[in-house]
């Protein structure tokens, strides 16, 4: 991708974290700070953008804000850190450990640290939620449990597909020597800080056979 500062011919790459100046818009859409996990969907309108303090300066804090339709939602997983959903439009089911709450908003749900949980949106409506960590850097890990709401989910792959889409535009700007894959030395700072979690096989690189195996 080739831009310029001045209105030149100047090449530079996209502005990896400017808390100021963080989105950019295109086919498909995608954040200046390159967090894999960020995805806004140009034809529905589904998105998630996740803030990681560590990033933008904050102490303990990070923000993630969502609008997805039906069927949406992660799969079941935890953080070592305690974590608050708002929940501002829309009804979803929310499972922590082994409760599940059917929510419609306004509502909010605190989800202690290291508890196994997951939200997926329910009705034909359309959800906003809004989710709180005390952490600059609260992580996310995966948990090998079976999903209830995991026939709703798999209705609809638009999330995972535009997560995809995003990678192959983070190639584009990132892949300075054209092998098709991304080595950590080309890696904007937000996937740099997160690499191991994005190379899902452990090869070094990450590629888009690792993107199709993203959760």
């Amino acid at each position: 991708m080739t831009q310029s500062t001045d209105g030149g011919s100047t090449p530079r790459r996209q502005v990896e974290v400017t808390p100021g100046d963080v989105f950019q818009l295109g086919l498909p859409w995608v954040l200046q700070n390159q967090s894999l996990f960020n995805f806004w969907n140009v034809h529905s309108g589904d998105y998630f953008v996740e803030l990681e303090g560590e990033h933008y300066g904050w102490d303990n804090s990070t923000v993630q804000v969502t609008e997805t339709g039906p069927g949406f939602g992660p799969p079941l997983h935890q953080h070592p850190t305690e974590e608050v959903f708002v929940l501002a439009e829309g009804e979803v089911a929310f499972v922590s450990g082994d409760d599940i709450h059917y929510m419609k908003a306004p509502a909010i749900v605190r989800v202690p640290p290291h508890t196994t949980h997951n939200v997926t949106t329910l009705g034909q409506g359309r959800n906003k939620l809004v989710t709180f960590f005390s952490s600059n850097t609260p992580g996310a890990s995966p948990v090998e449990l079976h999903d209830p709401f995991a026939h709703i989910k798999d209705q609809s792959s638009a999330e995972r597909d535009t997560m995809i889409a995003n990678f192959k535009k983070v190639l584009e700007d990132f892949d300075d020597d054209g092998d098709g894959r991304l080595s950590y030395a080309e890696a904007p700072l937000l996937i740099k800080a997160q690499f191991g979690r994005y190379d899902t096989d452990q090869d070094g690189f990450i590629t888009l056979e690792d993107a199709e195996g993203w959760d």
